[in-house]
Order: structure tokens, then sequence, then C-alpha cells
């Protein structure tokens, strides 16, 4: 992993996120790239008011920014840099992506905490128009060391090593388990399916500390939730691939129930061909 993109936008769930993104960066040895993106405030109402102009936006923003960079360092002792644009902030992020190289982008979630308030979010249009894994992270999970990771999957898409990069280096990192969670939608399965499916990560887990279990759930949601609420996890992790295991969570036909019971951080790998 080179470089850790985090995305800022000063609230008290951005500063959350500042001190995963510190931390990983500081464990990883990696470089830590902070952006933020800005819009022109519109008017609303037909009362005159006074224009700001996008250099003082500019500046304002820039001194903000830098005001977190210096937070960083100051606490982490790493070398921060940092990057103010106008624009939509996902568009942003995504042309960014294609000018540098980022391991991972790093952004708070805010709200009550889960998956539901993704969706429709700066988080979710980013996650679905980006290459990058994304880690999302709740503006209510404290930071502690990942001795356990919970890799979520229903085993329907296909599975690469370079995909699972960013978890292995994770794992290795720090010393973590991998619990890799099977969950049964249709109640027996399919035994072909999901020996395939274990064949195939079993290959990319091979020699990582990790184990297998299986929970049979109509709804992948709730699952989750209720193996998180059993056994602790300090990182979620599922793949992003097209009308897939992700895409059906964030589902409206899916409850949101696991919205107010998982405060887990999620990382999403992408897989998008």
């Amino acid at each position: 992993m080179n470089t850790i993109l985090l995305a800022v936008d000063f609230s008290p769930a951005s500063r959350n996120a500042a001190v995963f993104a510190a931390e990983l960066a500081k464990l990883l040895h990696t470089r830590l790239l902070l952006f933020h993106a800005y819009m022109l405030p519109t008017p609303i109402s037909e009362v005159p008011y006074a224009m700001v102009t996008v250099d003082t936006l500019q500046k304002e923003n820039e001194d903000q920014i830098k005001k977190e960079a210096d937070w960083i360092h100051d606490n982490y002792g790493l070398e921060v840099e940092w990057l103010v644009r106008i624009g939509i902030a996902s568009d942003e992020i995504k042309a960014l992506t294609k000018e540098k190289e980022f391991g991972l982008i790093i952004m708070g979630m805010k709200g009550a905490g889960g998956l539901d308030k993704i969706i429709g979010s700066t988080t979710t249009n980013v996650s679905r128009k980006v290459k990058t894994p994304v880690l999302v992270v709740p503006h209510n999970a404290s930071y502690t060391p990942i001795k356990h990771i919970t890799y979520a999957s229903d085993f329907t898409y296909k599975t690469s090593i370079h995909l699972f990069n960013p978890l292995l280096e994770l794992a290795r990192a720090f010393g973590a388990k991998t619990h890799i969670l099977f969950i049964r939608q249709n109640h027996g399965g399919n035994a072909e399916h999901e020996r395939a499916g274990k064949k195939s990560t079993e290959i990319i887990f091979e020699g990582y500390d990790h184990e297998y279990v299986t929970l049979e759930e109509p709804a992948v949601n709730q699952a989750i939730s209720k193996y998180l609420q059993q056994y602790s996890s300090e990182l979620l992790v599922m793949v992003a691939h097209k009308h897939t295991f992700l895409e059906r969570v964030f589902s409206k036909n899916h409850t949101t129930a696991m919205a107010y019971e998982t405060h887990v951080p999620l990382l999403i790998l992408q897989d998008k061909g």
C-alpha cells in the first residue's frame, strides 16, 4: 500500500476517520494525503447577499485542511500532504484516483452509525465510482488495533488474490485472524457452490490465520449483525461487485436494523472488472 487518501470535511466524523488513517499510515509506513472538495454557496432567496469569491473560499478551506494536517503531524509524527479542490466530492475523488495511485481511501461516516447511512451519501457515490478500496469509519467507532477481521460473503463472485491484497496486508501488519463468514440465504443452499467458494478463498488465505463460519439467514445484514454481536471484530470486509453481495446489502429490500447495531469500520474491496 503506497499512499492513503483521507477525504475530510472538517466534521467530527472526519476527525475520527483521521485517527484511523494516521494509525494505519504509521503502521504500514505509507504516505498520507488529505483531500477536501467544496462547492460554491447557492443563494436560497432573492435577497441580495455578499458574493464570496472562489479565491476566498479556496483560502479558507486550505487554512482548515492545513490545521488538520498539522494536528495529525503533532499527534502522530507523520508528514502529511493535503489538497483542496472545488467540485463535487465524489467526482473529484474519482478524478484524483486517476491522477495518482492510492492503496486505500478512508472516509468518515456521519449519522447514527450503520450501513444504511452510506446509502445516497458521498461515501456510496465514491465507492461506486472508484476502483480503489474504501474504508468507511463510523463516527462512533473508536480506533483499536485490529485483532479480528470479519470477511462476509455469499460466494457469488469470483475471487482473486489481487482483490484481497488490502485485507491481507492489514491482517499481516496487525497479526489479525480473519473470520470468513459465509451467509447461506436459502435453506440447504448449494453444496457445490459452497465448496467452490471455500476452495477459492482457501487458496487466498493460505498461510494466514483464518476460519470459516456459516450462517443461514435470508437477510444478509441481519446475519452479519448477529455474528458481530456474538464475535466482535475491529474490521468488517465486503466486496463491491456489480449485482452481487454488497449491492444487495444496500438495497431497499433489506432491513435497516444493522444500521443501529453495527459500529464496525467497513472495508469495501472493489471488484469491478
